[in-house]
């Protein structure tokens, strides 16, 4: 009897198991591959923000090079970067 049940356990591993597994985390895969409208928006709110805040860092570091004229800023070593166009998205 045991000689029986070992080969059906292994085969209904193999030809049941492991093809699940497979397709369960495939699955789970694309799942998270995609992302959500939601996600896009937080994405853009969040970009506008750091340009924000990058804008008045700016402001700052020309307050303090205009009171002292020893002070670089940092702003003017950075490379000019291409304007973000939202229309662009994949």
């Amino acid at each position: 009897m045991n000689d029986f049940l070992i080969p059906v356990f292994i085969c209904a591993i193999l030809f049941l198991g492991l093809p699940w597994i497979v397709f369960h985390y495939v699955t789970k895969w694309k799942q998270a591959g995609t992302i959500t409208r939601e996600d896009e928006n937080l994405l853009d709110d969040l970009y506008r923000t750091a340009r924000m805040l990058e804008d008045r860092l700016m402001t700052v570091e020309r307050i303090i090079a205009a009171d002292n004229p020893d002070y670089r800023p940092l702003s003017a070593q950075r490379h000019e970067q291409v304007p973000y166009d939202p229309s662009r998205r994949n």
